[in-house]
Order: C-alpha cells, then sequence, then structure tokens
C-alpha cells in the first residue's frame, strides 16, 4: 500500500486545515505549512475526524487538539523527499 500526498481527499474543509483520508482507512489532518502553504499530513482516528467540526472551527479550535495531532509524526507531504505516505508510521486506530 503506497499513497502519495496528491491521493488525499479532502472530506472537511476549514480554511488553512482539512481532514480527510487516504484510500478507504487512513484518516488524516492535513494542515498548511511554511510561507508556499505547503501541505503537511499527519494521521487522525475515525473519531477525531466525525469530531473535527468541534475542534477544528477557525473560530473557536481547540488548541489543544491541534498541538495533539500536529506532535504526531508527519506521514507525507508536499515537502521534497516527503512525497510518498511513510505507512511504518501507521498506527491502530
Amino acid at each position: 500500500m503506497s499513497f502519495h500526498y496528491k491521493e488525499y481527499i479532502r472530506l472537511k474543509d476549514g480554511g488553512y486545515h482539512s481532514v480527510g483520508k487516504f484510500g478507504e482507512h487512513i484518516y488524516a489532518y492535513e494542515v498548511l505549512t511554511g510561507f508556499t502553504d505547503t501541505p503537511e499530513y499527519h494521521q487522525i482516528s475515525k473519531a477525531e475526524f466525525d469530531s473535527f467540526e468541534v475542534w477544528g472551527r477557525n473560530d473557536n479550535m481547540d488548541m489543544q487538539k491541534f498541538y495533539e495531532i500536529a506532535e504526531r509524526p508527519v506521514l507525507c507531504s508536499g515537502y521534497l523527499g516527503r512525497a510518498e505516505l511513510d505507512t511504518a508510521l501507521l498506527r491502530d486506530v
């Protein structure tokens, strides 16, 4: 199973971030980073995906949840050399 960062399917949008999937079973959080707004992807659970409207709202974002997810390993990104999803970093969620 190999995915390229461009295979991310955005399902819920929150401005500079979103949640979606790679394939059928890998839920991911996308955040735009750097001055070029390069996408970076972190794995999330189905429950986190389902509750994105609560913790990911731009007007009242849960920063604790954001930092918790942002500290997780980067599965892949738009940065040179990081385009392929690193399946070794996937966790059971």
